[in-house]
């Protein structure tokens, strides 16, 4: 392959990541203020948390837009961008987790008790087809650009998918057999799986400039 085709390819590569990365910020905003909305009225921990690492997420594609903007402007790729990118997500991610486990613990102590809406198991459901999407995309461009930054965002939709389900998971047992214990420890399980993603993407290594 000829520089030109190389050149050529590494563009086509940003402009698909730009566009993944619009959807994807257009998804996490919407469905995070929407889950983070319905959780407050019914007092649902899990989807607050979800909502919450959503709008991280989407942090994070807004970064990357700006990021793939760069590139495109001054034909390469900054891995300083893509560092700043995994370090915004990665924190946020961490003290969301930190505060989630401790908000938790007291609602177990307490046995406070949730009132799921049907709105949020629905948002819940949708959320795992379309954040599973997202994650196989971003991981398929990833290596056209190449962009470290975007594989770990394909990673954290990845997550997010899977956050999605112990969201649906807790709430639903919540809201069929009354068990308002599975809305706290679904929580925690989102909230340790935050955290451990969050190790991962600041422990990633990205080429200096």
């Amino acid at each position: 392959m000829t520089d030109r085709q190389t050149n050529h390819s590494v563009s086509a590569g940003i402009h698909q990541g730009m566009r993944i990365s619009i959807c994807s910020l257009i998804w996490t905003v919407t469905a995070g203020s929407g889950a983070i909305a319905i959780g407050i009225l019914g007092n649902n921990l899990t989807l607050v948390v979800f909502g919450v690492i959503g709008l991280l997420d989407g942090v994070g594609s807004g970064t990357l837009i700006a990021h793939f903007r760069h590139a495109l402007r001054h034909d390469s790729v900054s891995s300083r961008h893509e560092r700043l990118t995994l370090l915004v997500v990665s924190w946020g991610m961490a003290v969301v987790g930190v505060a989630t486990i401790a908000d938790s613990i007291y609602r177990l102590r307490a046995e406070v008790h949730s009132n799921p809406l049907p709105a949020g198991i629905g948002l819940a459901a949708v959320s795992v087809l379309v954040l599973a999407a997202l994650a196989v995309g971003k991981r398929r461009i990833a290596p056209r650009i190449p962009s470290h930054a975007l594989g770990a965002d394909g990673w954290l939709s990845a997550t997010g998918a899977l956050l999605a389900v112990v969201t649906l998971a807790g709430t639903a047992l919540d809201k069929a057999f009354n068990w308002w214990w599975s809305d706290p420890v679904a929580a925690i399980l989102v909230a340790v799986a935050a955290i451990g993603l969050s190790i991962t993407l600041i422990r990633r290594p990205v080429d200096a400039d």
